[in-house]
């Protein structure tokens, strides 16, 4: 499977003072990246003297792809400041273009969550700019790493809209949609595979008939095109549907026609040849028909290429499979052995890898669904239900009683969507997600948002040390601190709820204190009990989430509700933020 990839014809053009700089150097990045390189250092050094930042950013994503297929290390490095800067400059085509070249690099690097947050945090940019191309490199990557972490049929979708994208019969248009059929046949053959791990071996089949049959068009389309790269892609995937089905012959054959019509592309050293190469090399020792002194030399010939192409992925898998192979056969058995281990080893560490980038990609994207939940629990649903009892207190006198009902109806429903706000937040709260905050003026603002009018005769009065800092959840500490707050004020006869800060031993400790009416015995009953699930009652809602908030701050909460004063007493105990992280 490919993500993007260059297309070698065009000439070399220098000026990377605008946006057509990307597209007149992707031939010869495809053709002479040694070139490409070099003519890139020059012009950032120009753009550097004429300080055009988007001109280096441009200058540097060409370096970074070029040193990408020379192999050298310091293409992650190059493109991380390419990124960086163009995220400083805030230009969105630059941006896009940024972020797809270091999407690849995380593909190829194995970071395949990485990519996907990527491509989801710019495709509504993407969209917006209106760039067919740029949108069908995005789209397409984003596929590239949803099918890699194991996604498949989320995959397929995303290839769909790249080829809905793609109108016309240009040359890079039908390029384009050859090289997605590819990659949608790649990720039909994972569904096959899912299939059979299943134990379901009517949709395998099925799944591999879809695959072999958007295989054929992808290798039949890049033959009539002038793009090598296009065709030994497509030939890899086609030969791999057909093993996969035992059509031996029909693999045979298709690579002897890539390999004739194809004699200036096939060029020895060469990535495109590589790939070429591994493809024939496979199905040679499939047929039982090989050379085996000329496939081992071939094999080590793609061995010693530079580049993460046959050191990571698919490619590296085969390429050692293959070694591995025709060692055997060659009676050098100790060899095998070697290359069987790599092999195996790898495949090992490919599952390890894979179930973590699944593991991180899925927390991502519910952390997105979490914050959006929230956003539209705050804002697009707690704010007009609050507008509309401000408009209720203003009624004339012959709507008292329906606006009376009105209202209770509209602070049910505020109550309903804070309660499940409150569910929302702590129930997917992490640690690693705390940071540094000033502890006082967070519980002055908890104060503030509920404190009685003064006409009612009821205060909350305040006392705190300032400058206590914690590590915390800003938001979940807020709610957990209102919760324990409306349960004192709830208190009868609590005409003065005292809350307060102090700072000792290397311990902030929030107060709360209020008359004792049994709020704070039912509150520590709960609290013992661990909460009450996502609580049925808002006392049991407000306890569950209390008690999850403290577990998270590696906080402890304390209730004296015998205190010889009458009051009761809620002391929250937090560890001082640590100044080193």
């Amino acid at each position: 499977m490919s993500t993007e990839r260059p297309v070698p014809m065009a000439p070399e053009v220098i000026d990377a003072g605008t946006d057509a700089f990307f597209d007149r150097m992707q031939p010869l990045l495809g053709a002479r990246p040694a070139d490409a390189l070099r003519i890139a250092t020059d012009e950032q050094h120009r753009a550097d003297a004429l300080g055009d930042r988007l001109a280096v950013v441009r200058a540097l994503l060409v370096q970074g792809m070029a040193r990408s297929a020379l192999g050298h290390p310091e293409r992650d490095e190059t493109l991380a400041r390419a990124l960086a800067l163009a995220q400083a400059e805030a230009e969105p085509l630059t941006l896009v273009r940024a972020t797809n070249a270091q999407i690849v690099v995380d593909v190829l690097s194995g970071r395949y969550a990485d990519a996907l947050w990527r491509g989801q945090e710019v495709l509504g940019m993407a969209h917006a700019l209106r760039r067919t191309d740029l949108l069908w490199r995005l789209t397409l990557n984003i596929g590239s790493a949803l099918s890699l972490i194991g996604e498949y049929e989320m995959a397929i979708g995303m290839y769909r809209e790249c080829l809905d994208l793609l109108k016309g019969e240009s040359e890079e248009i039908r390029q384009q949609r050859h090289q997605t059929i590819n990659n949608m046949a790649w990720s039909w053959m994972g569904v096959a595979r899912i299939a059979t791990l299943e134990d379901n071996p009517a949709v395998a089949r099925e799944a591999l008939g879809v695959a072999r049959r958007f295989a054929q068009g992808a290798c039949e389309g890049s033959l009539a095109e002038p793009n090598g790269w296009l065709r030994a892609s497509s030939l890899d995937t086609f030969v791999g549907v057909l093993l996969e089905l035992g059509e031996v012959d029909e693999a045979a054959r298709w690579v002897h026609r890539v390999g004739e019509q194809s004699p200036g592309l096939l060029v020895r050293g060469t990535s495109i040849w590589g790939i070429f190469t591994l493809a024939r090399c496979r199905v040679l020792l499939a047929t039982g028909t090989a050379a085996l002194d000329e496939v081992l030399s071939d094999l080590h010939g793609v061995e010693q290429m530079p580049g993460p192409l046959f050191k990571s992925g698919d490619m590296h898998a085969s390429l050692h499979r293959c070694l591995c192979d025709v060692l055997a056969r060659a009676g050098r058995h100790r060899e095998a052995l070697v290359h069987r281990g790599k092999w195996l080893q790898f495949e090992a560490r490919t599952q390890s890898l894979l179930a973590r980038e699944h593991a991180m990609a899925v927390q991502r994207t519910l952390d997105t669904l979490r914050g959006e939940t929230e956003e539209f629990i705050t804002h697009d649903l707690r704010n007009p239900l609050g507008a509309a009892r401000v408009q209720l207190g203003v009624l004339d006198g012959g709507w008292v009683e329906p606006a009376r009902r009105i209202d209770a109806m509209l602070q049910q429903a505020t109550q309903a969507a804070d309660h499940y706000l409150v569910i929302l937040r702590t129930r997917h709260l992490r640690r690693a997600a705390l940071q540094p905050l000033e502890l006082a003026e967070l519980v002055d603002d908890a104060a503030e948002q509920l404190a009685p009018p003064a006409d009612t005769g009821r205060r909350l009065a305040r006392d705190l040390d300032w400058g206590v800092v914690v590590r915390g959840d800003r938001i979940a500490l807020l709610q957990a601190l209102q919760a324990l707050l409306r349960l004192a004020l709830a208190a009868q006869g609590a005409r003065e709820v005292h809350i307060s800060l102090r700072c000792s031993g290397g311990v902030a400790t929030v107060g709360i204190a209020a008359v004792d009416d049994g709020w704070a015995r039912s509150l520590d009953e709960l609290l013992r009990a661990g909460g009450a699930g996502d609580g049925h009652s808002a006392e049991g809602l407000r306890a569950w989430m209390v008690a999850r908030v403290a577990r998270l701050h590696d906080a402890r909460v304390e209730v004296q509700a015998d205190a010889t004063d009458g009051l009761a007493r809620v002391s929250w105990h937090f560890p001082l933020a640590d100044p080193a992280r």
